[in-house]
């Protein structure tokens, strides 16, 4: 018996879903089928390749290393059978992001590479960074967008973009324009939550000069963050390009403060691992963005 491209696909659908019955409706097809073919391919390669955890299933250190090589496979039957259309790249495309790039730049960059390859399919999970990681190193998406830092052996990473991190408040708050270490030390903040690349990068900015901010509430989302800060309950960190609307609406201003709140955006991707073809290209276009 030889592997076949079911089992292949039954195994990728696992890992994105995490679920037997999951995967199974993803191909279209029945759990108790689906089941057989995973038992068949393990059988076959002689080596487990999830092991479950709770409700879900987790992949093997063995399934990692299997993993970009089904997609592989998968990316190339797609690629013949669009042989036949002018766009040579269809199929899916897993991709992870934290939350200013999931939210404010990968989705014109989706739809400028869906004009282009129509076939593609994006899967987009948007989490903070560590989030991010996680997806990679389980294998549930191809490549990751972050805002943070990863120094993960088993990951590469490479600088992106530059972004600029702003200190922001209540356009009713009156506040000088130019805030102090001891103001910032004094004030009220809204903050992301542990974990998030701003917060990290705003504590990190924050050095020797202020030893702990007087966080009055952690939030998960940035667009609670946002309207914390416009109702009054302190002052917030985010990228720039996350506030142009509320500052258009007059709804926020920005100060100007001592910290140092540049960072690069990275893109990071399984080391030693060849991207399918859709995540190549797709990787390739957003390198092609000058600057923000």
């Amino acid at each position: 018996m030889r592997i076949t491209l079911r089992q292949l696909q039954i195994f990728e659908a696992v890992v994105h879903t995490g679920s037997v019955t999951a995967a199974a409706e993803m191909v279209s097809i029945s759990q108790p089928a689906a089941s057989q073919a995973l038992r068949e391919l393990e059988a076959l390669l002689g080596q487990s390749l999830f092991r479950r955890h709770g409700k879900r299933l987790q992949i093997t250190p063995q399934a990692r290393h299997l993993l970009p090589q089904a997609r592989a496979v998968l990316s190339q039957i797609e690629q013949i059978e669009s042989m036949g259309s002018d766009d040579e790249l269809s199929g899916s495309l897993h991709i992870a992001a934290s939350v200013s790039v999931g939210n404010y730049l990968l989705p014109e960059q989706m739809s400028i590479f869906k004009q282009q390859h129509p076939n593609i399919r994006f899967n987009l999970d948007i989490g903070n960074t560590q989030h991010v990681i996680q997806q990679l190193l389980t294998g549930k998406a191809e490549v990751g967008f972050i805002e943070g830092y990863c120094q993960h052996a088993e990951l590469m990473t490479k600088v992106w973009l530059k972004d600029e991190l702003v200190v922001f408040g209540s356009a009713q708050e009156i506040r000088p324009e130019s805030l102090s270490w001891n103001d910032l030390q004094e004030a009220d903040w809204v903050m992301r939550e542990a974990g998030s690349g701003t917060r990290n990068i705003l504590e990190q900015a924050m050095g020797k000069n202020i030893t702990q901010l007087n966080v009055v509430i952690s939030l998960a989302h940035m667009e609670a963050v946002k309207q914390a800060v416009i109702h009054k309950m302190g002052l917030g960190c985010l990228s720039r390009i996350a506030l142009s609307q509320e500052l258009s609406s007059g709804l926020i201003k920005l100060y100007q403060t001592p910290l140092e709140l540049n960072r690069n955006l990275l893109i990071i991707t399984p080391k030693n691992t060849a991207l399918t073809k859709n995540a190549q290209s797709f990787v390739d276009q957003c390198y092609s963005i000058p600057s923000l």
